[in-house]
């Protein structure tokens, strides 16, 4: 009876376990985010906001070797910006699918760097002599 439960789980773990690989939003090194309404995107079946597409598409850089982004047709102008934003910081192409083409997205320009505040003359040094 154990044999057959642990058997059973174990099939349950696989069969979720191809689930997931199966429904994979990543394709050709490229993530496919869908526009969701509110500033949120989905992707692999989760709605997240964008700090949460941001590391989740961080994370899978790293395990999927991602090459791009690619917005599903459908986003507006706040969307395309957002997702050029976190395909600048990770050094990723962002694309905007458009049927079956995919077309490139402007990345917003970077940011840059502020500048030092000026240094400014140490005091003198006191001369107390005792």
């Amino acid at each position: 009876m154990k044999r057959l439960i642990a058997s059973a789980w174990l099939v349950f773990g696989l069969v979720t376990a191809i689930g997931a690989a199966a429904r994979s939003d990543v394709r050709d090194g490229n993530a496919f985010v869908e526009p969701v309404r509110n500033a949120r995107y989905s992707i692999d079946g989760t709605t997240m906001g964008k700090a949460e597409l941001f590391g989740y598409i961080s994370d899978l850089k790293d395990r999927e070797h991602l090459t791009g982004i690619v917005l599903k047709h459908g986003g507006d102008d706040a969307q395309r910006h957002v997702i050029g934003s976190i395909a600048r910081t990770l050094q990723l192409k962002a694309f905007e699918q458009e049927g079956r083409n995919l077309k490139s997205i402007d990345l917003p320009p970077k940011e840059p760097e502020p500048s030092a505040p000026p240094v400014k003359d140490p005091p003198p040094a006191s001369s107390d002599s005792h």
